[in-house]
């Protein structure tokens, strides 16, 4: 039947989706190579490489005062494109991507690169660097969907002149070639095209590694949606991250909560003073020898680290000599899809439309 479906959903392989991808920014130097030869230009109009083709595979770039200094020898302008000569990958700073790549200098001095290439190649680089390229075939389809889904969305938004959408946890884990293997890529392949929709808008399609055992709403995300409900989750029994303890460094946390919130003094209490239905807490308070502050459950998560507090679903949080206690449930917001649920509920047997529909209710399957 899922066959069927994506037989009648797959689309014309032609016109394919470009999606523009922030690499790094805030860099000081950058180097692109490709073994069959680079093209590079000024990104204003076609012109005139600015090197010769066939002998440049490899460019080194640096921001200058009023542009870029290309291979320590050539001024150009504040942006350049560069694509390979040859149908091969663009390596930047010796990872291999597909497509080609923007350098731009950005007000503060410092570089910007953005890779672009087709929504579908990106995909084989999202997936297996989001899910365990090992794990069921339904359940990295399902994946495939929700990034693709996820990916659509943000390309409308247009949120950023220069990019849609950025590799790391901002938006969504992109690996580049050195992600891609067989299963991600059959994933992508057979769900080409096809993206979730609500009341026929292609929706922003979040996940997270593991919700702990309960979803969060899409208030977590300051994106209250019909389709992303709180709700108990009884998919990830296998999940590493469905219960986990962590301890903060106090001078560590108040360094960090000075920077990023204000200076109270010497830290005294902290406590969870609030939670929401899904168990997530909401408010924090901490006081000091010179004040106090309520804080938000994400803001306390980023202070303490968010690979340290896994998650705001924390059961239990105390000041503890020169130390922050923690014990919590889930990895990641827990709004839409858990990527551990999904593998419980494919290893259950469980097909693409009773995942997808108990993540996103009331969203379908399209296509674009």
């Amino acid at each position: 039947m899922l066959a069927a479906l994506f037989a009648v959903l797959a689309p014309n392989r032609a016109g394919a989706q470009p999606i523009r991808v922030l690499l790094v920014s805030h860099q000081l130097q950058t180097v692109v190579a490709s073994e069959g030869g680079l093209v590079v230009r000024g990104a204003n109009g076609p012109g005139a490489p600015l090197f010769a083709p066939e002998v440049t595979t490899v460019v080194s770039v640096r921001p200058q005062a009023g542009g870029l200094l290309l291979a320590d020898a050539l001024m150009a302008g504040p942006q350049i494109a560069i694509r390979p000569l040859l149908d091969a990958p663009l390596t930047v700073d010796g990872k291999p991507y597909r497509g080609t790549v923007t350098i731009a200098r950005s007000d503060d001095g410092t570089l910007a690169v953005v890779n672009e290439l087709d929504l579908e190649q990106y995909l084989y680089g999202v997936v297996g660097a989001e899910m365990d390229p090992t794990w069921p075939q339904t359940a990295l389809q399902v994946q495939a969907i929700a990034a693709r889904s996820y990916a659509v969305s943000r390309i409308a938004l247009r949120e950023h002149p220069d990019f849609d959408v950025t590799a790391g946890d901002q938006d969504q884990a992109y690996g580049g070639v050195d992600s891609e293997s067989q299963g991600p890529v059959d994933a992508v392949d057979s769900t080409r095209s096809v993206v979730l929709v609500y009341r026929y808008h292609v929706i922003a399609a979040y996940y997270s590694s593991c919700d702990g055992g309960y979803t969060a709403d899409g208030n977590e995300l300051d994106d209250p949606e019909p389709y992303l409900q709180s709700k108990p989750d009884p998919y990830a029994g296998e999940s590493p991250h469905l219960a986990w303890s962590a301890t903060v460094g106090l001078a560590d946390f108040a360094q960090a909560f000075r920077e990023q919130v204000g200076d109270i003094g010497e830290i005294t209490s902290i406590k969870a003073e609030g939670a929401d239905a899904s168990g997530r807490v909401t408010s924090v308070a901490v006081t000091g020898t010179t004040g106090n502050i309520k804080i938000s459950g994400e803001q306390f998560r980023k202070a303490a680290g968010r690979r340290l507090v896994k998650s705001t679903r924390i059961a239990s949080l105390a000041l503890a000599g020169d130390s922050i206690q923690v014990r919590g449930s889930g990895y990641g917001h827990g709004v839409g899809l858990s990527q551990w649920g999904a593998k419980g509920m494919a290893d259950q047997g469980l097909g693409i439309y009773a995942i997808l529909g108990f993540y996103y209710s009331g969203a379908m399957l399209s296509r674009i």
